[in-house]
Formats: structure tokens, C-alpha cells, sequence
């Protein structure tokens, strides 16, 4: 405390060095820190001091050394001296002084300071050499450089040389590292400043003679002396290629690019100039035809350009090429490789556009390709493909795919929407009977679907075709027939059950029963274009399915089921098609002469891509069908409800017959059910196909037999003449049913419809005894009497096998020995008297 108080001087200083440090009383708690990292500090500067004073005493024993060394040699050269000039005794050997060794240092210090002198003046001077050197080059480039081509070459050429000797020595005791580094950088920027200007001198003088023939349109070479000046500056852009190039080696050691990423010759380069500055101007900046959804304008640009050049380049440009170079060079392939990255820039220019508007991709897809195809057709271009370059861009594929699919669903669904989208588009008379008759949905659904196919037909890979297909195409017929099973599924609910079950039919109801034949029709006519929809679908999934680029989808899926194992089908390619990997799509884009080669198995070879699409459409149509079945089933049979009252087949009657009973029509009840009958024949012949219509009468044919024998034969007694009425029926419900005008193919199939009714009528008009015989005309076909086969039959104690045998030659073969027995027993004019008869 006493010498702070007194103020001296290492006071002052101790406190100067508190106040600075620790300003505060809370900072003196770092002194421990700070001592402790000083004392660290200390302990090692003086292990440093240490092994310095080691260091020099290893030195200095081994300086000592050295000057003992020196000492004796120079002692023994003074020995050497003496015995020359005539003994050791000589007054002149004391002027050496070298016997005590204290001037040989002093020598030896001597020498080696003016030696390093010597040194840095050589340095010096070759230091000055080589600027001298590099500067006198670059002047004879500069001086020469519109004068004297060969003296350029030459100047470029010790350029080059110039690096190889200072700069670009491989090993690490090259010269440059003995050289400053300012001299070096001035070396490589004098010589690349040198090249640059030559090379941008000739070029200028290119562009401007091409500027004066045409270029990069028609050529005029009427002009000899713009040829010449062509030639010339063609002929020294080639050379300096050709230096440049064969020194890329010595170029790459001194950290020189010269080359600035360019991979053909540089005339060629200069000439692509030109070409891509026109491109900039009219596709790459604010005029109206920088266009990114016209892809067509500027890709038409390039083929003109080629049109109009290549006749040029093959006839000219590469005669002068081959008299110069070494080696041979398509100069037109390799001039189409200079304007590929035109292509490439512009389409990263318009990137944006392509992910905001994804089907400007569709259009520059299909441009892209006919411009591939020019090139390759053409001009023979062997070259890389900027279309499956640009389709790599797995962004820019992701916006084009999810458009189609957003499109052609927004277009599908308007169209489901709008009123009538299940009406027929063309009228019966446009299209044959056996053709699919599309509706505006389907028809919708189709042109779809084939307009996405058309648009990336081109595309070469079939992997992404197949992710085109899955996301974009299929979703469209998933749509379709989720729609039309919603809309049976609700016919199903609500129409059918309303669908008439009871028909009373008389003059006075004639109105009501029109009215609801009319709605039953429209019924009928919306099942129908249902029916159509799917059928027309169905139809071109067909045509889709053998077509050549969904046969080489196809191929390309079995290949890589075969490849992943036996246990795989290729029908199941979609559930992993989002995630295919580099490896699947090698397999799929991997070309194959046909679909046999791919595989041996039988069920591949018949399948297809739209294979499971036309099961599914063919078991939808199969449902409509059956829908439609039940409809007019039970629309007949409701019909026919009066016609199975009728009670009075054994009451004699006069419906158009004389009392002997020829002549016999039919009856009132089915006078009455056959118009609205033939109506809905003829509808339905024409609402559907031949073959859905042969089905669909032939279902209602043993629907109305099944309703004759057992509802009415079965069920009420007759005489003989009520046997004949009842054929007579029969007959007519045939005529209708299988004799529609609109198809004459069925007139010859009566003889097969209704065929148990047929035999019920032949066993109720069949004759009682042999005294009565029925009429001629009735169609009736048993030459027996039941006073003849009757009894056998309705003995229960025959054997039913015998009995068969007996209806078999009498032509019975479709009914049941109960059947006839029971229509046997209904015959009222008929009586069998026996012990069984009461079973």
C-alpha cells in the first residue's frame, strides 16, 4: 500500500495495467485465468528456447566441422602450392597466412556473399529474359495480327512454349515455384490476353465475311474475295484449334483455359455465333415471338437456318476442314451439335411456363420429336437426343402428367353433367345394326383417351408412356364405370320396382296402357344407351388393346414380370409404376423384335394392356344386359297377367271359328298383349346389338314358355278346341318374338322357341278318341288320340322312364311326366276312369 501511495513509477504501470484490463471488481476474477494461460505461454517459449539453443548448438558443431574441413583442405593446397614454387622455406608462402586457419573463414565468407550476389543478378537477368520473351511475342502478335497470319501462329505457338518451359513443369521442383508469383500470373495473363485477341481478331473477320455471303441465311458466294477473306480467317481459326488443342496438356499444368468449354473446332464455333445471337433476339427477349406454347415457331427457325446453310457447309466449309486437317470431321453433324444447346437453353428459358401450364409440355414433346426426326431423317444426325434430355426433367414430366389427368377428367365430367351425356350421338340410320352406337359420354370418354395416347406416342421411353397411361388414361374408363354402375345401381333401387307388375288391358284402358308402354320404352332406352356406352367403350378398348404402341407397352411389362419372377403378372404393373426405379426403366425402354420373343407363356401372349379394362367393361355390359332382362321379363309376364285369368278354354266359343272348329285365331287376351308385345320387339331390335338382342328374346322366350305351361296350360281345363286356341297363341307369341322385320336372320328360329309350350298345345288340341281329329291348321302335331297314349300315361303304376319313351314318340321331350299328366287331366272332354286316376 506504501508504494501506491508514493506513486512510482512500476506503480503507475500496475495500475495503468488494472485499469485497462479490469475495470470492474467482477473482472479480477479472470487474474487467475490470465496467469494461468501466461504461465502456459511461458513454459512454452521455453521449451522453444530450448530446442532452438540445441538447433544451435548443432550448428555450430557443425560449422565447426565444416571450417576444419576447409582448413585442412586449404592447408594441404598451400602444401600442394609450396612444393610447386620450390619448398616450404619460400618467402612468399607466409603471405598465405593459412597455418593458423583465421583468415580461411574470412575467405571462405568472402566468396560465398559475392556468390549469392551472382545469383540474384542472374535471377534477375532471367527474370528480365523471359518478360523480354513474352512481351516481344505478344507484340509480334499484336504487330502481325492482319498482316501476316503465319507470323501470328508462330508467335502462339512460342506462347506456348513459354509455358511449357516456365509454368507447366510437372514435378515439384518446377521451376515456378523459384519465380514469384507476380511473374507467373503475369506470364499466363500476357499469353491469354496474346490468344484472345487473335482468336477474337480472326473471328471478327469470319463473322464479317459470312455476315457479307449470307450467313446465317441463303448464301451468296458470288463474291471471290469474300470467299478468300472466309477461307483465310476459317483456315487461322482452325490453326489456332489445332494448337490450342494439341497443348491442352501443357494448357492444364499452367491453369489455363483457353478452351472455355467448347468441344468443336473454334471457325465452327464462330460460325454458331451468329445463329444463337439471331435465336436470343427473336425467342429469348421481350419481342411477341418469345413464346413458350410455341414451340413450333422457334424450332422451325433452327430447321430453316439448317435448310438454308448446310448446302454450304457440306460443299464448302468441309472441303476446307479436310485440306487442312489431320483428322476427318462431319461438319455438318458437328455444326447440328453447335444448335443443340440453343434447343437446350431455350427450354430452360421457358421451364417456368412448362410447370405452370403443364400441356405446353404435350406440344413441345411432339415439336421436339418431329425435330429429332428431321434431323435424324435429313441430316443424318448421330447425335445425343435433347428430347429424352428434356423428359428427364422429372419436374417438368410431373406437371405435363398431372394436367392430361386434370384436363381430361374436367372435360369428362362436364360432360357426364351436361343433360342427355348417355343420349346416342349419331341416329340409327348412320350406323349399321351390329355396330356400337356411342353415346356422348362414351363417345367423350374415347376421343380422350386416344388424344392422350396421340400425344405422347412419341415419347421414347416406354416407362414414362406407362406412367402417362396409369395416371391419365385409366382413371378416365375408372370414372366411366363407376358412373354407369351408380346409375344401375339406382335404376336397380328405384325404376325396376315401379316397373308395372299387373296390366289390365281393355278398350277403355287403351290411353293408360300407351302411356305406360311409352314410359316403359324410355325405360328400356336409357338401360339401352348404358348398354351402348360400354359396348362402345369396350369395343375401342379392343382396338386399343392391338394396337402397336399399347403392344409394345405390353411386351415391355412381360419383360419385367419375367425378369422379377414366374411368381409375377404383368397385369399387376400398375401398383408399383409411381415407384419404378433407373433399373426398371432400363428393362422396360429395352427394345425387343416382338412380343413372342419376350415370353413363352400363353396367357401373356393373349393378354394385353387393356386386357383387365375390357373384362370389367365386358362384365358390365353382361350386367345391363341382365338388368334389361328382368326388365322386360317382368314387364311381359305383367302383361300377360289377363291372358293367365282367362277361364274359358273349355267353354265353347266363337272367336273366329266355325262350329267344327277350323279357322281358330287367337285369343281376345292375346289379341290384346301382342301389339304392345311387337312394339317392344322391334324397340329392342333396335336399341341393341344382334347379339344382345338374340340373348335378351331368347331369355324372354322361356321366360314366356315357363309362364305358358305352367301358368296357364298347366293351371286350367280344356277341350280340344281351347288346345287349339292355345296353340294358336303360342304360334303367335313365336311370330312376334322371332319374326321381327328388322331381323329376317330369326324368321327360321320359331321352330325352337317356346318349345314346352308348344307340346302343352299339342297335348291339350291332341283329339279325345279316334271319332274326332283336330283342326288341319292348328299346328297341332299328335297323330294319336289320348283315348290312345292317355291311359298309359296317367297309369301311375308305369314306370316314368317307359312312360318318356311313350311321350318321346309321341314328340313330347321337354316336359315332365307330371306335366303331362296334370295337362292330360285338365283336358275336360277327356275322361279316364281308373282306381289311380284320383292321384
Amino acid at each position: 500500500m506504501t508504494d501506491i501511495e508514493t506513486g512510482s513509477p512500476e506503480t503507475t504501470a500496475l495500475q495503468q495495467l488494472l485499469d485497462n484490463h479490469f475495470p470492474s471488481l467482477e473482472s479480477l476474477s479472470m487474474v487467475d485465468d490470465l496467469l494461468r494461460g501466461e504461465e502456459e505461454t511461458n513454459s512454452l517459449l521455453e521449451e522453444e528456447l530450448r530446442a532452438a539453443q540445441t538447433r544451435k548448438a548443432e550448428l555450430e558443431k557443425e560449422a565447426s566441422e565444416i571450417a576444419e574441413r576447409i582448413r585442412a583442405e586449404s592447408l594441404a593446397l598451400i602444401d600442394i602450392h609450396s612444393g610447386i614454387v620450390g619448398g616450404s622455406v619460400d618467402d612468399s608462402v607466409s603471405a598465405w597466412q593459412f597455418r593458423d586457419g583465421t583468415e580461411t573463414m574470412e575467405l571462405v565468407s568472402k566468396l560465398a556473399a559475392e556468390l549469392k550476389t551472382y545469383e540474384r543478378l542472374q535471377q534477375s537477368k532471367d527474370y528480365v529474359d523471359i518478360v523480354v520473351d513474352v512481351e516481344e511475342t505478344v507484340e509480334q502478335a499484336k504487330v502481325n495480327i492482319s498482316k501476316n497470319p503465319q507470323s501470328v501462329l508462330a508467335a502462339c505457338t512460342h506462347a506456348i512454349e513459354i509455358l511449357a518451359k516456365h509454368l507447366a513443369t510437372p514435378d515439384l521442383d518446377r521451376s515456378i515455384v523459384n519465380k514469384p508469383s507476380h511473374l507467373c500470373t503475369y506470364i499466363k495473363q500476357s499469353v491469354q490476353s496474346m490468344w484472345e485477341q487473335v482468336e477474337m481478331a480472326a473471328g471478327v473477320s469470319q463473322s464479317e465475311s459470312l455476315a457479307k455471303l449470307g450467313w446465317p441465311g441463303k448464301m451468296d458466294m458470288s463474291s471471290t474475295s469474300t470467299v478468300v477473306d472466309f477461307d483465310s480467317s476459317f483456315s487461322m481459326l482452325l490453326n489456332l484449334d489445332r494448337i490450342m488443342r494439341g497443348a491442352q496438356t501443357i494448357l492444364d499444368q499452367s491453369d489455363i483455359d483457353l478452351c472455355k468449354g467448347r468441344f468443336s473446332p473454334l471457325p465452327l464455333e464462330y460460325m454458331a455465333r451468329a445463329v444463337d445471337i439471331r435465336m436470343r433476339y427473336h425467342f429469348e427477349s421481350s419481342r411477341n415471338t418469345n413464346r413458350a406454347d410455341k414451340p413450333e415457331w422457334w424450332l422451325s427457325q433452327i430447321l430453316t437456318t439448317l435448310r438454308n446453310i448446310v448446302p454450304f457447309l457440306e460443299a464448302h466449309v468441309q472441303w476446307l476442314y479436310d485440306a487442312t486437317a489431320t483428322e476427318h470431321l462431319d461438319i455438318r453433324n458437328q455444326f447440328i451439335l453447335l444448335l443443340l444447346p440453343i434447343v437446350r437453353r431455350k427450354l430452360l428459358h421457358d421451364r417456368p411456363e412448362y410447370l405452370g401450364s403443364g400441356m405446353i409440355v404435350s406440344s413441345v414433346v411432339r415439336e421436339l420429336s418431329d425435330f429429332e426426326h428431321t434431323l435424324q431423317e435429313v441430316y443424318f444426325f448421330d447425335g445425343p437426343s435433347v428430347l429424352d434430355e428434356f423428359l428427364s426433367d422429372s419436374t417438368v414430366f410431373a406437371a405435363w402428367v398431372e394436367a392430361e389427368r386434370t384436363s381430361a377428367m374436367k372435360a369428362y365430367m362436364d360432360t357426364v353433367a351436361e343433360p342427355g351425356a348417355f343420349d346416342p350421338v349419331y341416329s340409327d340410320d348412320v350406323l349399321g345394326a351390329d355396330d356400337a352406337r356411342p353415346s356422348r359420354v362414351s363417345e367423350k370418354a374415347v376421343l380422350l383417351v386416344e388424344d392422350i395416347a396421340e400425344r405422347y406416342a412419341m415419347v421414347p421411353s416406354c416407362m414414362l408412356k406407362l406412367q402417362i397411361l396409369s395416371t391419365a388414361q385409366f382413371p378416365i374408363i375408372i370414372a366411366l364405370v363407376e358412373d354407369v354402375e351408380a346409375e344401375i345401381d339406382e335404376f336397380s333401387r328405384i325404376s325396376l320396382p315401379f316397373i308395372r307388375d299387373s296390366t289390365v288391358i281393355s278398350p277403355v284402358a287403351s290411353a293408360n296402357a300407351t302411356a305406360l308402354q311409352s314410359s316403359f320404352i324410355m325405360q328400356l332406352e336409357r338401360l339401352a344407351s348404358w348398354y351402348q356406352t360400354v359396348w362402345h367403350v369396350e369395343e375401342a378398348a379392343r382396338d386399343w388393346n392391338n394396337s402397336a404402341i399399347y403392344v409394345d407397352m405390353w411386351a415391355a411389362v412381360c419383360r419385367r414380370a419375367q425378369k422379377l419372377g414366374s411368381g409375377t403378372d404383368p397385369r399387376d404393373w400398375r401398383d408399383g409404376c409411381d415407384r419404378w426405379t433407373a433399373e426398371d426403366q432400363t428393362v422396360l425402354d429395352q427394345e425387343q423384335p416382338d412380343l413372342a420373343s419376350v415370353t413363352d407363356n400363353d396367357d401373356w401372349l393373349d393378354g394385353g394392356i387393356w386386357e383387365r379394362t375390357i373384362r370389367t367393361l365386358g362384365d358390365l355390359k353382361k350386367r345391363i344386359l341382365d338388368l334389361v332382362s328382368r326388365a322386360v321379363n317382368k314387364e311381359v309376364v305383367g302383361q300377360m297377367r289377363p291372358y293367365r285369368k282367362k277361364n274359358n278354354w273349355a267353354v265353347s266359343s266363337t272367336d273366329g271359328a266355325d262350329g267344327h272348329g277350323r279357322d281358330v285365331n287367337i285369343s281376345s287376351e292375346m289379341g290384346s298383349v301382342l301389339p304392345e308385345l311387337s312394339v317392344l320387339v322391334v324397340s329392342l331390335s333396335t336399341m341393341l346389338s344382334y347379339g344382345a338382342f338374340v340373348r335378351l328374346i331368347r331369355l324372354l322366350a322361356d321366360e314366356l314358355d315357363t309362364f305358358m305351361a305352367d301358368r296357364v296350360a298347366c293351371a286350367h281345363r280344356f277341350d280340344m278346341r281351347g288346345g287349339l286356341q292355345f296353340v294358336a297363341d303360342v304360334s303367335a307369341i313365336s311370330r312376334v318374338l322371332f319374326a321381327s322385320a328388322s331381323r329376317n336372320a330369326l324368321s327360321s328360329v320359331p321352330q325352337r322357341s317356346l318349345v314346352k309350350a308348344q307340346e302343352c298345345g299339342s297335348i291339350l288340341s291332341c283329339a279325345a278318341d279316334s271319332t274326332s281329329s283336330p283342326n288341319v291348321g292348328s299346328g297341332a302335331a299328335m297323330s294319336l288320340s289320348l283315348e290312345e297314349w292317355g291311359p298309359t300315361i296317367m297309369d301311375t303304376t308305369v314306370d316314368d322312364r317307359e312312360a318318356l319313351l311313350v311321350l318321346a314318340k309321341l314328340g313330347v321331350s321337354h316336359l315332365t311326366v307330371k306335366q303331362v299328366r296334370q295337362l292330360v287331366g285338365n283336358r275336360s272332354d277327356f275322361a279316364y276312369n281308373s282306381v289311380s286316376d284320383s292321384a
